[in-house]
């Protein structure tokens, strides 16, 4: 029994041994094939026991195998989408799944929804404004009239109150004048009585005088003031008389603002007060800046404190009419100004920032009343950066587009600080320049030869946003062809600021699209009447224009021109074509186009002598001095003409140079092109005489000035760019003799004119514009000491030294001199090392009379020598001086003291801000405090405001 037993379970092991070897044979079998083995069952298991049980050895399942990885190598990271693609694929998938339900759509909704597009991303104007205008907006605008407008409002209205006009119900307004004269008793003038004592008087103020005795008549007596307390229940009439309208009203009130009359203006609001006419705010403003303008300061101070005393808000546009006023009283002297600016920043309520753009502006812009040097220029940057610590750290707009400005100064350029204010305010300040801004960094820029091609590229962005601004899609084929105008376009200031870069690198082709350009936009503003372009081109433009040809190098030159003479036409061509090619490589497509060719006539222009063919193969542009003298000839003959024609009452045809003022700047600047380019200097001389001949019957005011003998003298003087020619020399020293006497009679008539004027800053102006600056008389003189040196006889330019020295002795350089301003500034950014001297008379050194000397020494002229010498070295040694005691700071002292002094008595009497102030603080909380005062009794706010009869 036990046998049997045993070797079945013997067999039994040996069948699980070897179905666990054949099980982990299958394993493995799995790990190496894809597809695992069918399942095999033992027979010593049952059946139905590894059908149903689902858990075999190995009790876990193997991980799935892992794909191969793909090498890193340039190919594979090329063949990865990137974040764009990935972004674009989403985009698609999304959109494809937004619009998957919806119509096909047709080209005009796609015409439609481009149109809509573009439209979103235009920039408003009018963001930020209210959509409905308060009650009575309409009533407070002002329109502007015309002189003859307003003369003719006049007359109409005076005809009208004495009766005088037919048809126009001048029986009615005549009862109601006679009625208020007979009403008033005996006291009153009758209308018969007025018009006699008035009858030489301005039309307005016969209208005024009118007016006046028709509210006295209505009143209850006479007020001589109603401004104060006093006459509070002298009242007008509670319903305007409706005698004269408010379009009369603005006429006669602007009539007596632009004659000056702010006693008569301020006269004429208590009439209109009388009458029941509205209060308007900037009539007083109006007022106001007349009497700033005039320098008037307790005028505007009595006004300011008036307007408190009313109820009305002191704005800061009254702040800086103080400022101006402070200003104008004394142009030379603008500490004054400035100490009322430091004086509030310490008081802790500092002025608006167009406060301070008043005082810059002073400093830096020139005008009739100041001529800007290194000096004020100067304390403006310290004033700026004063500003920036104390008061307001972030300048506004108008202030970075000022300082801009003043880096382009002709004198004293800086455009890299230009360009780092222009950075700060688009980059750092994020705002958005407009057209006076890039006018701003474009002339400053353009100051200097090496910048000015970064200028044009500033006009192409500036076009750029234009563009982006008024671009209607399909505009051509909708048929809406109107020009449209936006803050991005180009100004007549724009294009005269290019004109500095290209007269001063000598760029004509830019000068002639500039010009073409300003003449176009000019055209298309008539017809379609632009604000911006009505008038078109102006003198300063066109000076800029002939400047720049004047300084333009000519690209072939007259000896290539002579040896080509006698070669056929088509070689000359080809000549010149290729000696142009070099000079044309790397420039723009947009400069090559003849620019000019509907303002002169490049082939029957009588403005050569000696005129010959001109075939279609020559360049159109400007080769030679010839074609330079040509266009320019041309162009200055179409200024006169169209002078001629507007004068004559033509208005059908266009006329772009129509406005242009015949300056002697504009004809010394033409002149300048024959000076520089004319063959010889007996044709230049033949120029001027002709040039002026034909001005003087459009003009009879116009003359040479300083500047215009000035060119021809250093002409005369030094020749051109190659000297003398020997064939100029006799013309050379008679014209300059002539041009030397005219010189000196009219530089002593025009001093003593000058020296009439009171004011200092206003003299150097003056001299500044005439050309009897001091620079100015320096190189007259020295022009002709060196041409009577040269051409004439050495014993003549010693004696013309000689006479110089004694009319500019040395000593004045020293007597001149002054301090730098101190105003007590807490921070400057001027030192006395970086600052240029100002207001240095006139001197001659050794450069300047060298010539003379070696005449002197060829003629062995040893007492002249020693005369020469010694002069010249006073003049040297009195700028030594002088550079040492500005080194020193000789006088800072005593400027730091007298300002500190300045600013104690202004702050220990009552200043106008303080004045204001403490008005404000007696009357405000005690009269209006109720918050419904303005609304409740209007009468009374107007009654208030009555000006001085």
């Amino acid at each position: 029994m036990l046998r049997p037993s045993f070797a079945r379970k013997v067999v039994r092991l040996r069948a699980a041994r070897l179905w666990g070897l054949t099980r982990s044979a299958e394993v493995s079998t799995y790990h190496t094939t894809s597809t695992p083995p069918p399942p095999r069952t033992s027979p010593y298991i049952p059946q139905d026991v590894a059908q149903t049980s689902g858990r075999h050895f190995p009790l876990y399942q193997p991980p799935p195998p892992r794909p191969p990885s793909l090498p890193l190598n340039e190919e594979t990271l090329a063949s990865l989408p990137s974040e764009q693609q990935l972004s674009r694929q989403l985009k698609t998938r999304l959109t494809k799944k937004a619009i998957e339900d919806l119509p096909p759509f047709e080209e005009d909704d796609l015409r439609n929804f481009y149109k809509d597009l573009v439209r979103t991303g235009l920039k408003d104007p009018n963001v930020g404004r209210l959509a409905l205008e308060g009650p009575g907006g309409d009533a407070r605008k002002r329109i502007s009239f015309s002189k003859e407008e307003r003369e003719d409002i006049l007359r109409r209205v005076e005809g009208r109150l004495v009766g005088s006009v037919a048809g126009s119900g001048s029986g009615q307004s005549q009862l109601l004048l006679e009625g208020g004269g007979v009403a008033n008793g005996g006291g009153e003038l009758s209308i018969a009585s007025i018009r006699e004592a008035t009858k030489n008087s301005p039309t307005h103020h016969r209208v005024f005088a009118l007016l006046a005795s028709v509210a006295v008549g209505q009143g209850t007596g006479p007020s001589e003031t109603s401004k104060g307390k006093a006459n509070a229940g002298v009242g007008g009439m509670d319903i305007p008389l409706g005698v004269v309208s408010r379009k009369e009203w603005d006429a006669l009130f602007e009539e007596f603002i632009e004659r000056g009359d702010a006693r008569g203006a301020e006269s004429l609001l208590d009439v209109m007060n009388l009458h029941g006419a509205p209060l308007q705010e900037e009539r007083i403003a109006d007022i106001m800046k007349v009497d700033a303008m005039a320098g008037r300061t307790d005028e505007v101070a009595r006004l300011s404190m008036e307007l408190i005393q009313s109820g009305l808000p002191v704005l800061p546009s009254h702040q800086d009419l103080v400022m101006m006023a402070l200003l104008r009283q004394n142009p030379s002297n603008p500490q004054i100004a400035i100490s009322h600016l430091t004086q509030a920043e310490e008081a802790g309520r500092p002025l608006p920032q167009s406060s301070y753009h008043v005082v810059l502006s002073h400093l830096t812009q020139p005008s009739p009343l100041t001529q800007p040097n290194a000096h004020t220029r100067a304390l403006a940057w310290d004033l700026f950066t004063h500003m920036r610590l104390a008061a307001h750290s972030t300048p506004s707009r108008e202030l970075y587009t000022t300082m801009i400005r003043v880096c382009g100064d002709a004198r004293q350029p800086q455009p890299e600080r230009a360009r780092d204010l222009w950075i700060e305010m688009t980059e750092s300040e994020k705002m958005d320049p407009t057209r006076d801004e890039y006018a701003a960094i474009i002339r400053s820029l353009g100051s200097t030869k090496k910048d000015y091609l970064e200028a044009f590229d500033l006009l192409r962005q500036m076009l750029a946003k234009h563009h982006d601004a008024t671009f209607v899609p399909f505009a051509e084929e909708d048929g809406h062809q109107m020009p449209t105008t936006s803050e991005y376009l180009p100004t007549l200031e724009t294009f005269t600021a290019l004109l500095e870069g290209t007269k001063r690198a000598g760029d004509l082709n830019r000068a002639r699209w500039v010009l073409t350009e300003v003449v176009k936009l000019a055209k298309s503003g008539q017809i379609w009447g632009a604000e911006d372009w009505k008038k078109g081109a102006d003198e300063e433009l066109l000076a800029g224009v002939f400047m720049t040809y004047a300084a333009w190098k000519p690209v072939v030159g007259r000896e290539l021109l002579k040896v080509k003479q006698d070669v056929g036409e088509k070689a000359v061509a080809e000549e010149i074509q290729g000696a142009t090619a070099e000079a044309e490589q790397g420039g723009e497509e947009w400069l090559d186009v003849d620019v000019l060719e509907e303002l002169v006539e490049p082939v029957n222009s009588q403005a050569i002598e000696n005129t010959e063919t001109v075939t279609g193969d020559i360049p159109i542009t400007p080769q030679s001095s010839a074609d330079a003298i040509r266009e320019a000839t041309a162009l200055f003959q179409r200024i006169l003409h169209d002078q001629q024609a507007a004068a004559q009452g033509a208005t059908n045809e266009f006329l772009p140079f129509k406005d242009v003022r015949l300056t002697p700047r504009l004809i010394n600047s033409y002149l300048s092109v024959h000076l520089a380019h004319s063959s010889s200097l007996a044709g230049a001389r033949k120029e001027y005489d002709s040039a002026w001949d034909a001005v003087s019957k459009l003009s009879k005011t116009n003359k040479p000035n300083g500047w215009t003998y000035l060119q021809i003298l250093e002409k005369c003087a030094s020749g051109t760019r190659g000297g003398i020619e020997y064939s100029d020399r006799s013309v050379a020293y008679e014209w300059g003799c002539q041009l030397w006497s005219e010189y000196v009679a009219w530089s002593e008539t025009v001093s003593k004119e000058i020296e009439s004027i009171s004011d200092l800053s206003a003299q150097q102006r003056r001299r500044w514009l005439s050309g009897l600056g001091d620079r100015q008389t320096e190189r007259v003189w020295r022009s002709v000491i060196r041409l009577h040196a040269l051409l004439g006889s050495s014993s003549t330019s010693l004696s013309l030294l000689e006479l110089f020295h004694q009319n500019y002795p040395p000593l004045g350089i020293l007597q001149t001199y002054a301090p730098l301003p101190e105003v007590g500034l807490k921070i400057k950014m001027s030192t006395p090392g970086s600052t240029p001297e100002a207001q240095v008379p006139p001197y001659l050194l050794f450069d300047d009379v060298r010539v003379l000397h070696q005449r002197l020494v060829k003629v062995e002229d040893g007492e002249g020598i020693g005369r020469l010498k010694w002069i010249v070295s006073r003049y040297k040694a009195a700028l030594g001086k002088r550079l040492k005691w500005r080194m020193k700071g000789v006088g800072q002292g005593r400027e730091r003291r007298k300002a500190k002094d300045d600013l104690e008595k202004l702050a220990a009497g009552v200043n106008m801000r303080r004045r204001i102030e403490e008005e404000h603080d007696e009357y405000g909380p005690e009269e209006y405090a109720e918050g419904d005062w303005e609304s409740e009794q209007p009468e009374l706010e107007q009654e208030k405001w009555v000006g001085r009869g």
